[in-house]
C-alpha cells in the first residue's frame, strides 16, 4: 500500500517522494491515493494564499501565482489531458477520430485557445480569493480528484488498453466505495467550512461530473486518461468560480 501511495504522488504530481516499486500490486491501489495528492496541493495553495495576504499582494500577482501553483505541483499531467480534449471535442469528428486526436502529440489551435482561456479565468477567479474562502477553495483540489478517481473506476472505458485501464481494471471493488466516501467527505467539509459558497462549490462539482459523463459517453464512447484530466481541471476551475461567486453574493 505504501508503494501505491508513492506511485500516486510520482504519477500525479511533481512533489518529491522516495522511489516506489512499480508493479501490478502497487498499481492496484494507486488511484485510491489521488485525493491525498489533492490534500497536499490544497495545503500548499492555502499556505501561499495566506502568505500573499500577509504581504498584502495585489490582485494581479495573487491571481497569477495561485493559478500557476496547482498546475506546477501536479506536473501538468491533468492540464495535458485538458488541452488534448479541447482539440478532440472541437474537431467535430466521430468518436474514433476524437480518440485518435487524443493520442496525437501535436498541439492544435483549440488546445491553445482552451489553455489561454483556462488560465485567464483561473487567474481572475483566484485574484478574488481571500482567507475567508481559502479553506473551501483548497478542498476543491481534494474533491475534484476524488470525483475523478470515482469516475475512472465506474465510467465505461473508451479503449481496451491505456494507462487508465492499467490503473483501474485491477483495482479492488472497494476502491469505488472508498472514492465515493472521500468525495462525500470533501464535499461535506467544503460546505461546513464555506457555508453558502461551499454549497455552491460542491453543487458545481456535481454538475461538472454529470457533464463529464455525458460528454465522455456521447462523444468518445467512454472515458480515457486524457478525459479524466480534462474533467479534473474543469472541476477545479468551476468549483473555485462557484465558491468565489457565492462569496461575492454574500458580501455584496
Amino acid at each position: 500500500m505504501f508503494d501505491s501511495l508513492l506511485m500516486a504522488f510520482s504519477l500525479y504530481s511533481r512533489i518529491p517522494v522516495p522511489q516506489a516499486e512499480w508493479d501490478d500490486r502497487s498499481m492496484k491501489y494507486c488511484i485510491c491515493f489521488l485525493p491525498l495528492v489533492g490534500v497536499v496541493i490544497g495545503a500548499v495553495q492555502y499556505g501561499l494564499l495566506s502568505f500573499l495576504d500577509i504581504l498584502n499582494a495585489g490582485p494581479v500577482l495573487r491571481g497569477t501565482l495561485l493559478a500557476f501553483l496547482p498546475v506546477f505541483l501536479s506536473g501538468g499531467i491533468h492540464m495535458d489531458g485538458f488541452l488534448d480534449t479541447c482539440d478532440a471535442i472541437h474537431s467535430w469528428k466521430g468518436p474514433e477520430e476524437r480518440l485518435r486526436i487524443l493520442k496525437d502529440p501535436h498541439v492544435g489551435a483549440f488546445a491553445v485557445i482552451g489553455g489561454l482561456l483556462y488560465f485567464l479565468l483561473a487567474a481572475g477567479i483566484w485574484s478574488e480569493a481571500d482567507t475567508a474562502s481559502a479553506l473551501p477553495l483548497s478542498l476543491g483540489f481534494v474533491l475534484s480528484r476524488a470525483l475523478s478517481a470515482l469516475a475512472a473506476l465506474l465510467f465505461p472505458k473508451a479503449k481496451k488498453d491505456g494507462m487508465l485501464r492499467r490503473e483501474t481494471d485491477p483495482a479492488a471493488k472497494g476502491a469505488a466505495m472508498a472514492m465515493a466516501a472521500a468525495a462525500l467527505a470533501a464535499a461535506a467539509a467544503m460546505v461546513l467550512t464555506g457555508g453558502l459558497p461551499g454549497v455552491c462549490g460542491a453543487a458545481a462539482s456535481a454538475a461538472v461530473l454529470l457533464f463529464y459523463y455525458r460528454t465522455a459517453t456521447r462523444m468518445f464512447g467512454g472515458t480515457t486518461g486524457d478525459l479524466a484530466g480534462w474533467f479534473l481541471q474543469l472541476c477545479e476551475l468551476t468549483a473555485a468560480g462557484a465558491i468565489i461567486l457565492g462569496s461575492l453574493v454574500m458580501t455584496g
